[in-house]
């Protein structure tokens, strides 16, 4: 079918857990991958992308930036973008993945907007994100040209410089989150109050949806040009699966998600598509098979498919 034809379109969002292609390593200098294992995790990320067939495809925990070309140019993608380029310490071990989005359609980068927060409260004047969001365009023949954002939380982990005291370390690092959501929020907001596009957010968010860390998120306000909103893909299709996407033991969260603003719901007047389907890929997690999964990801893929409004 052409692609002027087409009356939906998929997209994955996905971390990829410790991406980084022997004989470097990632976070410890002796996190490494044989080159078994590593081709047992590209070629079940292979075999996963091509039963998921997305259009859109956001990859989280990306250290092997040139690697990761190679194998989604083998998937069929013809495009592109990364946030950043990760931190390589001594030459061996990665710190600071990136994020990397693939696509079928042309995309056009776009710088992170800077916020004015001269007027915050002074603790929050110098925020800055653990790991800065990717920001593209990309034209869709159906629903025109579209925003869409990559991005990935910093983790829960506590931070480091800060061991010795346990419990402002855990405090610190969920602070952190918190104040990456709201920055996000904002600087969405600045960008559609600008330029009105319709707006998709793909991302690992280290907590859940309705956790206190993620409030700012669920911010709404009216503008001159709509109803500003991000809302959860899940709540938005017909029959979405709500299954967790990550597991501590048996402790199973719901931590990836994929946002979309009011022109991907119906019910406002801006809406131009709708949210058709809505799948998490969690057969590597749930009934892992090792000889196939062992290396694949602990996170479950979240794919949705968006139709025009008939």
């Amino acid at each position: 079918m052409s692609q002027q034809l087409r009356q939906s379109y998929r997209l994955t969002t996905l971390n990829l857990h410790n991406f980084a292609a022997p004989p470097l390593a990632c976070y410890e200098w002796d996190n490494i991958y044989s080159q078994t294992q590593w081709q047992q995790k590209t070629q079940w990320l292979l075999a996963t992308w091509q039963q998921l067939k997305p259009d859109l495809l956001a990859l989280q925990e990306v250290f092997s930036v040139d690697a990761l070309v190679e194998l989604i140019s083998a998937a069929g993608f013809a495009h592109w973008a990364v946030s950043a380029q990760p931190v390589l310490v001594d030459d061996h071990v990665f710190q600071k993945p990136v994020q990397l989005l693939a696509s079928r359609y042309p995309l056009q980068v776009q710088s992170w907007p800077k916020l004015d927060t001269s007027d915050w409260p002074s603790a929050m004047q110098h925020c800055q994100f653990s790991r800065e969001p990717l920001l593209v365009e990309v034209e869709l023949p159906l629903l025109g040209k579209v925003r869409v954002v990559v991005c990935h939380l910093k983790s829960a982990r506590a931070v480091a410089e800060l061991q010795a005291y346990p419990a402002l370390a855990l405090w610190q690092s969920a602070q952190q989150r918190g104040m990456e959501a709201t920055m996000l929020w904002q600087q969405l907001h600045q960008l559609y109050q600008q330029q009105p596009l319709p707006t998709i957010v793909m991302r690992d968010f280290t907590a859940s949806w309705s956790s206190t860390i993620l409030q700012p998120l669920h911010a709404t306000t009216k503008t001159k040009n709509g109803l500003f909103l991000l809302q959860d893909a899940a709540d938005l299709a017909p029959e979405g699966r709500r299954a967790p996407t990550h597991y501590y033991g048996a402790d199973g969260r719901v931590l990836d998600y994929v946002l979309l603003s009011a022109e991907f719901d119906p019910r406002h007047h801006q809406g131009v598509a709708e949210v058709s389907a809505y799948q998490i890929y969690d057969q590597h997690l749930v009934r892992p098979n090792f000889a196939i999964d062992g290396y694949s990801s602990d996170h479950a893929a979240v794919s949705i498919e968006l139709s025009r409004i008939r």
